[in-house]
């Protein structure tokens, strides 16, 4: 008998359970939205979730499979979202109705230190005074100036490959894993320009910096499991007082920065970096923000660009290894700006002349979007309306609202042949064809990412070292697919980038 009593109760408590990972289910019949059927618990997102495909590949296809609707119901786990698909729509919610939508959702639930003072976590008049504070942090002038910090690690960067060839004048080619390279490689250069701090990762790849940015990267299935159940249990995940980054490893980087920050203060030090600036920053704005709002900046510079960046380099030289002629015309430009140098080093400005390399960075950002979607809260009622005045959707406060980047980059209508790698694109002669809004690798609006520049200033540098003196090719190691072979958030496959790089003679 208290053996059917268990199995009754354990069948209860499923069925409870099963009950609650479909209750949002419903909101978009109750509101005649169109959607597709969910799965219970990970919604329209499961095959991402589960670690099948990559998360762009899955957003993709939802977004190809429903265009046709202007508007659509989507169901980030069990999260409903109104997905919009048109880019004259998305320019309403991302720009000209901006007061309507102007915050970010919150994606985990969390009283971590930190986490609660990022600028993308930051909402409304604080979220627009910090925007205000940071903007100055990244124009052109400050860019030029951190530059010359990049410089050096790029260097080290090419002083390794070349310690891996054992004699550059053979011409004979060595395998690389370019994902860890280049993690070294964003590691080094943001701890120089955001923090100070100068490392060889390397020379030495158990320093600490490095190994503390590895481990608040999402980069172990525990920690993945914290994020995953702060989004989708976020009350269990509060009452277990449980947290998704180490507290360890969260207070490294605040007194790493505040050290810094008064070691300069005391001794009059200036250096071109984002400590420098933020220092700067702080004392000309009007609010007087704490050294944790402050150092939260920092954090989120690292925690948003680490992988980010090395993503992106990554990908690019995929790119330049799957077509050949492409990686030979970007060769030519690179060879003709170092002879324009007169041996003089590499700058900001003479990056931002390169014409083809910044086709072929867009084009990487265009067919492998970082950030595969971005999202936004109704913050009060609003009614959606299309060009003739046709109401296609009513808002309520606190609606949550998809923005499918990676979709819309890989629609033909506005992008023929999107899988295929066509830096032409972004030609002067063919730029001007892109329809505004189908094309945001660093969102849109006044919630864009403000370190864009940065960004690209960082693949373009590396980029042309690494294609100066190395021609990309096949190794046995590399993936025949990557659109296949991704995996969740990440567009990193398992088994890795490798590839041959061959000195040039």
């Amino acid at each position: 008998m208290a053996c059917l009593e268990i199995c009754l109760a354990l069948l209860g408590f499923a069925l409870l359970i099963y009950k609650w990972s479909i209750g949002t289910f419903k909101t978009f019949e109750t509101r005649n939205l169109p959607y597709e059927k969910p799965w219970p618990f990970f919604g329209n997102v499961a095959a991402s979730a589960l670690q099948r495909i990559s998360s762009q590949k899955q957003l993709t296809e939802f977004y190809l499979r429903t265009r046709h609707h202007k508007v659509v119901g989507f169901f980030n786990l069990r999260k409903p979202m109104v997905q919009i698909n048109d880019p004259e729509l998305i320019k309403k919610i991302c720009v000209k109705d901006f007061d309507y939508f102007p915050n970010h959702q919150l994606m985990i639930t969390t009283n971590e230190r930190l986490l609660n003072d990022m600028i993308n976590v930051m909402k409304d008049q604080r979220w627009k005074r910090m925007r205000n504070t940071l903007s100055p942090v990244f124009t052109s002038a400050k860019m030029r100036n951190m530059f010359t910090l990049m410089n050096d690690s790029f260097a080290e960067c090419m002083q390794h490959l070349n310690k891996l060839s054992d004699n550059p004048s053979s011409g004979k080619g060595f395998e690389v894993d370019m994902k860890i390279l280049f993690n070294k490689l964003s590691s080094d250069v943001i701890a120089t320009t955001a923090f100070g701090l100068k490392v060889n990762s390397f020379e030495n790849p158990e320093n600490e910096f490095y190994s503390v940015g590895q481990s608040l990267i999402f980069s172990t299935a525990a920690q993945f499991f914290r994020f995953t159940l702060s989004a989708l249990m976020p009350k269990v995940f509060t009452f277990f007082n449980m947290e998704v980054f180490d507290g360890k490893k969260v207070d490294y980087f605040v007194s790493l920065v505040l050290e810094a920050m008064k070691l300069r203060e005391q001794q009059g030090i200036t250096r071109p970096d984002m400590i420098q600036l933020m220092i700067e920053a702080k004392k000309e704005a009007q609010d007087n923000w704490t050294d944790d709002e402050i150092v939260a900046q920092c954090f989120v510079f690292f925690f948003a660009a680490f992988d980010n960046n090395s993503n992106l380099i990554s990908i690019a030289t995929y790119e330049l290894l799957k077509n050949p002629e492409i990686q030979e015309r970007l060769h030519q430009e690179v060879r003709e700006t170092q002879e324009s140098l007169n041996g003089g080093s590499l700058t900001y400005d003479i990056v931002q002349k390169m014409t083809y390399m910044d086709m072929v960075i867009s084009e990487t950002l265009r067919k492998w979007t970082l950030s595969p979607s971005i999202d936004r809260v109704c913050s009060k009622p609003y009614t959606l309306t299309d060009g003739d005045g046709n109401k296609l959707f009513d808002f309520r406060k606190g609606d949550l609202v998809t923005i499918p980047i990676a979709g819309v980059h890989g629609d033909d209508r506005y992008f023929p042949e999107p899988r295929k790698f066509d830096p032409e694109r972004f030609s002067e002669e063919r730029k001007s064809e892109i329809l505004p809004f189908t094309y945001m690798p660093f969102g849109a609006g006044p919630r864009s990412c403000l370190a864009s520049r940065y960004a690209h200033m960082l693949a373009k540098g590396m980029l042309y070292h690494l294609i100066l003196n190395f021609k990309i090719e096949a190794s046995p190691g590399t993936i025949k697919d990557l659109w296949e072979e991704a995996r969740s958030f990440s567009l990193t496959p398992r088994s890795g980038f490798y590839m041959q790089l061959v000195p040039r003679q």
